[in-house]
């Protein structure tokens, strides 16, 4: 039989209500995330924050207590949680959860699940021949001030970091707007860089690890004197259950109307 603070927690997510799942915690809770520390937080009421934002992208979620073992007041379980994202894919998260109760609610967890199963797409790639040689669109592309010219998402708003990428381990800032947060701040950690051949970088909040997101770049010159520009964005390292259910964060027609700006920009 489940101790009471796991059925209630599990109860309450598979209600899909999260004033009730935030219940489940005391107002001091304590949330760790050993692997993603920045994740991190203290208090119920982020709770609720969180599981508003899960349920919007999982509003099927089923969650499972797969096996469980007491000490006194500390629980350590194995949990499956399972739902369908708005692309129609599975998200399937397992992994332990260790936490301790007071009164009967949670106080302190210590959350490790992360996805095991993603089905259909993690990346998407598209290609255009542009009318430049490698080296003038490279230059455009390690210029972190020229990117805004590039997006398609009407994200980006300008660039914080003046200097030109030149190696793996640069780290860039851009300024971001979007309609959900507002305007906010990311550092792109640059994860490939050969130059005129391979540019790639990966996103993250400032002072934190990359989210999981990658944009790739890939030069390759033709016989004409053109260059064959291809773009992959890849989204299989994110493993946060409320960046997942939004994934793929950049659709395959931005990437390819990038390319179209970016061919403009060479031109």
């Amino acid at each position: 039989m489940l101790p009471q603070a796991l059925q209630a927690l599990r109860d309450a997510i598979n209600s899909h209500v999260p004033e009730r799942i935030a219940g489940c915690f005391t107002e001091d809770y304590v949330a760790e995330r050993p692997l993603r520390p920045a994740e991190g937080f203290i208090g119920s009421e982020h709770v609720a924050e969180n599981w508003t934002k899960i349920l919007a992208g999982l509003p099927d979620i089923e969650a499972q207590v797969l096996r469980h073992a007491q000490s006194s007041d500390e629980l350590w379980s194995e949990w499956e949680m399972r739902g369908t994202a708005p692309t129609g894919a599975t998200v399937v998260l397992r992994g332990p959860v260790v936490l301790t109760t007071r009164d009967g609610r949670i106080a302190w967890a210590r959350f490790y699940p992360d996805p095991v199963t993603m089905e259909g797409l993690t990346h998407t790639t598209v290609s255009q021949v542009l009318d430049a040689p490698t080296e003038r669109i490279f230059a455009v592309l390690r210029d972190p001030r020229r990117h805004p010219e590039l997006d398609a998402t009407g994200r980006l708003r300008h660039a914080e970091t003046a200097q030109p990428i030149d190696a793996v381990g640069d780290i860039f800032a851009m300024a971001i707007h979007n309609g959900e947060e507002g305007d906010y701040r990311i550092e792109n950690h640059v994860v490939a860089f050969t130059e005129n051949k391979v540019i790639a970088w990966a996103p993250g909040r400032p002072g934190q690890r990359p989210t999981g997101h990658r944009f790739t770049w890939k030069l390759t010159p033709t016989h004409d004197g053109r260059t064959e520009v291809t773009q992959t964005y890849d989204w299989a390292a994110v493993t946060h259950p409320a960046d997942l259910v939004r994934l793929p964060a950049v659709s395959a027609d931005d990437l390819d109307a990038s390319l179209t700006r970016l061919a403009a920009v060479v031109a």
